[in-house]
């Protein structure tokens, strides 16, 4: 399965996610302003990573205007804050997020706040439950399975 990870950093916490999830599985890495719009139909898997900033993703208009080319294939977006999943600010974060997109995503949320001290050991384990979720989606049985749904439609 052709992989990317497309990430926005501000202050550098995103970008170590994305690099340590690059090495973790294999995948193509971009900073999201330096792969164009038909470079991403050759993804059957994008994997989206982004920070959220006084209550906005800062992919969330990435992911809206790319949606029409991103919604045929996989996608995963991976939200890194400091506040977590439940808290009032992530959910009106991720609520920001159309409908229809949210129907057709996968979505983490992973803490910012990581520390210095044995900051790459929190990022893998942080990144453990994303992992495993994608070598789920990418395994030769989920891949026969897909190539089975798409024949039905056409």
């Amino acid at each position: 399965m052709n992989t990317a990870i497309i990430y926005r950093s501000f202050f550098g916490t995103t970008k170590r996610y994305a690099e340590r999830l690059h090495e973790a599985i294999e995948a193509d890495i971009y900073r999201y302003n330096r792969i164009d719009e038909l470079s991403l139909l050759k993804y059957d898997l994008v994997i989206l990573c982004a920070g959220t900033y006084l209550g906005w993703i800062s992919l969330g208009g990435y992911l809206r205007k790319h949606w029409r080319i991103l919604e045929s294939g996989r996608v995963i977006l991976i939200v890194i804050g400091a506040v977590p999943a439940n808290d009032p600010w992530s959910v009106r974060c991720y609520e920001k997020i159309p409908d229809i997109i949210r129907e057709g995503i996968k979505y983490f949320k992973l803490p910012a706040k990581i520390g210095f001290r044995d900051a790459d050991k929190a990022v893998k384990e942080n990144l453990a439950p994303v992992i495993k979720y994608i070598k789920g989606v990418t395994s030769p049985k989920v891949a026969r399975l897909d190539k089975k749904k798409t024949k039905k439609r056409g």
